[in-house]
């Protein structure tokens, strides 16, 4: 911080230097001074279009939410697809008592971008009784670990009455409170980025994890354990860190360092288990995700990841019913959809295996092509000839559209099948 500071007293009219001072200071929570800082480098460089933005993060921060209004509507304006921006102006909104423009804000959000779960969460604040409900959950729907969500949707639980549900969304609170979805945000990234403090840099490490810098966030993830030893977050992330960077020996260490800093932290062994799954360690992986059930009982994706080893087993009873509690958490979780299609259709249930197979194709992508596949041979085996091959023709289509040539020539040879 002093060295910015130095900069910027050394060079006034330097908008560059001003703004990574207003950078420093809001990184430490000076949100006071980074707004001074801020409103003078837009008056330097009014062309910086991320100033605005970041006076009016400053100011709301601070408590000044009709001041942060105007530079977050400029900052808007100026980059009206920014969902960052469109949801700090609403949040702001909120903060300072606007529920009718709030809403409008959020909603615009949602018609933007149905899967933003950030923009259901805001919108479910902004709204009462069953509308609230409805959004919170949608939020959750999107986001299961979100924990703002999670407490929200528990209190409006609580007020109809529906105390189970409020008590389960509350322990899963405990576990999620800091967690919140993840929102593109380029400008608030290069403050996070100043923040040289250990949680400061955990943050930073995630976000150049979700930008697919692996080595990146490997690195600050050491030196964080190198100045925290016992900061059991950073251990936790660096088992998935190690083991996606093809050093096992690591990530079992940090697993261990995990476990005797926080025994009762279910996403260590949720993330020791999927490094199992990945070297097919199947008795482990098992061991591991039991583990983090038990811990967490309302974890959908642990729930889905104990339900494919246990399918290994043969035990279609025990997986079905671990994938039903995944869907009852998450409905539109797709690969539970597509694992409980395949075990009705190893029971020979067809018609529900096919309801099953049905909602795992969308969205289309690389995955669906196995899905319409899935989908054409039950519906053949229920003897609806023509809708089995139109599915197997459109999975034939999107395989051969995702490159996938192998599937594709397995999916033309039933076509040659059916046709006889």
């Amino acid at each position: 911080m002093e060295n910015a500071a130095q900069g910027a007293s050394a060079a006034p009219n330097d908008a560059a230097k001003v703004i990574e001072l207003g950078l420093v200071l809001e990184a430490h929570d000076q949100h006071a001074a980074a707004s001074v800082a801020f409103r003078r480098a837009a008056a330097l460089d009014p062309s910086n279009p991320d100033t605005p933005y970041l006076l009016g993060v400053a100011l709301a921060a601070d408590g000044k939410y009709a001041e942060a209004i105007e530079p977050l509507r400029r900052a808007l304006a100026s980059a009206p697809r920014t969902a960052a921006i469109r949801l700090k102006l609403a949040d702001t909104l909120l903060a300072g008592g606007d529920a009718d423009a709030t809403r409008r804000e959020y909603r615009a959000l949602v018609d933007a971008d149905a899967k933003l779960a950030a923009a259901h969460y805001g919108l479910g604040r902004a709204s009462t009784g069953h509308d609230a409900a409805a959004s919170f959950a949608r939020a959750l729907e999107l986001f299961p670990r979100y924990g703002a969500a999670q407490f929200a949707l528990a209190t409006e639980y609580r007020r109809a009455g529906r105390t189970v549900e409020a008590a389960q969304l509350l322990q899963n609170y405990q576990r999620d409170k800091m967690v919140t979805p993840p929102v593109e945000d380029a400008a608030m990234e290069k403050v996070y980025a100043r923040n040289v403090s250990s949680t400061g840099l955990i943050r930073r490490g995630q976000i150049l994890e979700r930008e697919g810098d692996l080595a990146g966030a490997l690195a600050v993830h050491q030196q964080v354990v190198k100045n925290s030893p016992k900061l059991d977050q950073a251990w936790v992330n660096l088992i998935s860190l190690y083991a996606r960077s093809g050093q096992p020996l690591q990530a079992e260490e940090a697993f261990r360092r995990a476990v005797e800093l926080a025994p009762n932290r279910a996403d260590a062994y949720y993330n020791f288990g999927v490094f199992c799954v990945n070297a097919e360690r199947w008795a482990d992986a098992r061991k591991m995700f039991e583990k983090a059930v038990a811990l967490d009982p309302g974890n959908p994706e642990t729930l889905y990841n104990l339900g494919v080893v246990v399918e290994r087993t043969g035990a279609l009873a025990r997986a079905r019913a671990l994938f039903q509690r995944a869907l009852a958490l998450k409905p539109h979780y797709r690969q539970a959809h597509f694992h409980l299609g395949r075990i009705y259709a190893n029971e020979r249930n067809y018609e529900q295996a096919a309801a099953e197979f049905q909602q795992a194709i969308e969205p289309i992508d690389a995955e669906s092509p196995a899905c319409l596949y899935a989908l054409g041979a039950v519906q053949a085996r229920l003897g609806r000839t023509q809708t089995a091959r139109q599915s197997l023709e459109r999975a034939r289509a999107e395989a051969m559209r995702f490159g996938q040539s192998q599937l594709a020539a397995s999916i033309e040879r039933d076509l040659g099948v059916l046709g006889r």
